[in-house]
């Protein structure tokens, strides 16, 4: 329980100084024990923390699939792989870890920039990502949440 109110914290955290730092249009809802709430980036372009908090929010917290579904493409379809990696615990504290960078590029509602995953004991991973922006939320795309199962290793079909 402790690891769940301390990763919910920091991606709380982590959208809070986004929020007052870049007047980002980024919605969460407070933590409660069973769901951190909901996240949707809404803003016109994301930024590189607005990002991140989004990965961070899909597979380093137990949020609700109904959460989680609302941040993907491939919505519920999807989220099986966000709880999965959730549910493995590879890519956040404490064997490992995520980050978004640059170069970000953006054509219309399309949106990249570059994820590098940690874990301990494996080689890290390191992706170009890509968000669409679907009825005004970014969303992680499809082909990007496949790529992660390919790269990961995951035994799941990709037909969301």
């Amino acid at each position: 329980m402790k690891t769940r109110k301390t990763v919910a914290g920091v991606v709380s955290t982590i959208v809070a100084v986004a929020v007052v730092t870049t007047g980002a249009s980024v919605v969460i809802a407070p933590v409660a024990s069973a769901d951190p709430g909901k996240f949707l980036i809404t803003r016109e372009v994301p930024t590189l923390e607005d990002l991140h908090a989004q990965v961070a929010f899909l597979i380093e917290t137990p949020a609700s699939d109904e959460a989680k579904a609302a941040n993907m493409e491939g919505g519920m379809k999807a989220v099986v792989v966000a709880r999965t990696l959730y549910n493995l615990g590879l890519f956040r504290a404490p064997l490992g870890s995520n980050q978004i960078t640059g170069p970000e590029t953006q054509n219309g509602n399309v949106h990249t920039a570059m994820l590098r995953s940690k874990t301990a004991g494996r080689p890290d991973l390191v992706a170009r990502v890509v968000w669409k922006r679907i009825d005004g939320v970014w969303k992680l795309s499809n082909s990007s949440v496949c790529e992660g199962v390919k790269a990961v290793g995951l035994a799941m079909a990709c037909n969301f």
